[in-house]
């Protein structure tokens, strides 16, 4: 059995390994079961950008609502461009896939934040340029017909 000090030293050290990187210890289930976003958000700095005049909330579901099948495989939209992997309206984000002419399983992620003079910034990123150019044209030119670009 370590002694008094021995535990307490090795407990410091675990807590200071753990706390170094907590992010990425909060992330490792995600990553695991394939519900992580972080790649997703760390392409944003090259996303492709739209502004829209709109209402969060009205914005949000028009981008659900262009979806194929949602995150639980249920039917929405039979003339839908992808499927909804998971959304989150708190964070802002829609995660699809199953954009045609892509792998089933390349991800593009969609996210909005709402700006002070309360229009609507959507933001799309995914590793793969060609997914993300496709649907950013079907997301952008299905909001250009409802709400007005700024």
């Amino acid at each position: 059995m370590l002694p008094m000090q021995a535990r307490q030293l090795l407990f410091l050290i675990f807590l200071c390994a753990s706390l170094s990187s907590c992010a990425r210890l909060i992330d490792a289930p995600k990553v695991i079961l394939g519900t992580s976003t972080a790649a997703l958000e760390e392409l944003r700095y090259d996303a492709i950008v739209g502004v829209y005049r709109c209402d969060y909330d009205e914005c949000y579901q028009a981008i659900l609502d262009m979806a194929r099948l949602d995150e639980k495989m249920r039917g929405v939209n039979e003339e839908g461009y992808f499927n909804i992997f998971q959304h989150d309206p708190v964070k802002g984000i829609i995660v699809v896939m199953g954009i045609p002419g892509n792998v089933d399983t390349t991800e593009v992620g969609i996210f909005l934040t709402m700006l002070e003079s309360r229009d609507i910034k959507i933001e799309i990123s995914s590793k793969s340029s060609s997914a993300k150019r496709k649907v950013a044209r079907v997301i952008f030119q299905a909001l250009n017909l409802k709400f007005e670009e700024v």
